[in-house]
């Protein structure tokens, strides 16, 4: 194996410049076969030369260059060569019988001749050859594309079956796993059942929200490249209304545009509601400060959520939106995953003592978008009312 490996190594490298430099070797021939056996002064014998030898030479050396830098793979360099080479020759041999029934200016003639030949040939064996060799490359690239769209089809296929599965055969059970739970606690079991059953209604509410998640993840991977458009700052407010009276003893602090309309759809909602939710669910206070804010740049939109709990320990940072994360399950994993979809990304702001900030960057829509969903008032901040505090006991 490592033997067959070795001239594919080296041969693409060598045969670009085989042709370059046999064009450079040809044009550099004609004017010493001149200054040797003519006269560098005889105008009319130097044009035709540099006519007909000099330009087709320069033309193999610009395409031995172009070659190098084309979108041609390397495996099909020897082919292109051998087109070059061969129609070197075979131009040679169709001349061969004329040069002999019909000399030109006697020997000086014929050896002109013959350098005009191999020359010709040489640029034709290489236009057939590079014609060639992008016509193989495009029908494999055309087969291989037809392929993966086959693959994606089936992969798709695969996502909905896995989605609809998590829908109405796993996530149905787990709800009457839960629901029959809440129905044995209403009964008022004694302290060792009641305990057993919470455990149980816990669980079924966490795998609730795991498959939740995941069919989101499955939702964005189903068709990655098709995006809508949603106005940011509409879907932070509702996100914030609905979050508020979730977690009731979080206190949100909301700072928005009237207008950010940036490239995704449903799932910008569920990145917003897991910042939220990350945020509260490890903070170590009982009434956790969140900081939202959304900042609108010429070509995206920043969404910024700062919270003032205890820091993330610096040996969980580098895996904070990582999958498979024990410290921090599928919530910031699925905001990364559905950030990129979108074309956007996310990363850690900074983290300490004193909070986390966690900032999400989405693209901004078309303009045509924007304006047809922009607001018809001229107000600067959307009106989402800046603190939900708890109600007083």
């Amino acid at each position: 194996m490592l033997g067959d490996a070795q001239p594919t190594d080296a041969h693409p490298i060598a045969t670009p410049w085989t042709v370059s430099a046999f064009g450079a070797l040809s044009a550099i021939a004609l004017f010493v076969w001149k200054a040797l056996f003519l006269s560098l002064d005889d105008a009319v014998s130097l044009a035709l030369g540099f006519a007909v030898i000099v330009v087709p030479s320069l033309a193999l050396v610009w395409a031995g260059y172009r070659l190098e830098r084309g979108d041609v793979p390397p495996e099909r360099y020897r082919r292109i060569v051998a087109w070059t080479a061969g129609c070197s020759v075979g131009f040679l041999a169709v001349n061969v019988p004329p040069m002999v029934l019909f000399p030109w200016y006697g020997i000086e003639g014929t050896l002109g001749w013959v350098h005009f030949s191999i020359v010709m040939g040489a640029v034709a064996g290489f236009a057939i050859g590079y014609v060639e060799a992008r016509s193989i490359q495009q029908e494999v690239e055309a087969t291989a594309a037809a392929v993966r769209a086959e693959q994606l089809e089936y992969e798709r296929e695969m996502l909905r079956y896995l989605n609809d599965l998590l829908r109405h055969e796993v996530l149905n059970s787990a709800q009457i796993v839960g629901g029959h739970a809440s129905l044995l606690l209403a009964e008022e079991p004694d302290d060792r059942t009641r305990s057993h059953l919470e455990t149980i209604q816990r669980r079924s509410e966490s795998l609730e929200d795991v498959i939740d998640d995941v069919r989101t993840m499955l939702d964005a991977n189903e068709c990655p490249t098709e995006n809508g458009a949603v106005d940011l700052s509409d879907l932070v407010a509702e996100t914030v209304a609905s979050f508020r009276s979730t977690y009731d003893r979080a206190t949100v602090d909301a700072t928005v545009p009237a207008s950010a309309v940036v490239v995704g759809n449903a799932g910008v909602r569920r990145i917003v509601w897991n910042l939220l939710e990350n945020a509260v669910e490890h903070h170590d206070g009982e009434r956790p400060r969140i900081d939202l804010r959304v900042e609108a740049t010429a070509d995206a939109v920043v969404l910024r959520v700062t919270d003032d709990g205890p820091g993330i320990p610096e040996e969980r940072r580098g895996s904070l939106f990582q999958r498979k994360s024990r410290n921090h399950g599928l919530g910031l994993y699925l905001v990364r995953i559905l950030a990129n979809r979108y074309g956007g990304d996310v990363e850690l702001v900074e983290t300490g003592p004193d909070g986390t900030t966690v900032a999400v960057t989405l693209p901004r829509a078309d303009d045509d978008f924007e304006s047809a969903n922009r607001p018809d008032d001229s107000e600067s901040k959307r009106d989402v009312p800046a603190t939900s505090e708890p109600d007083a006991d």
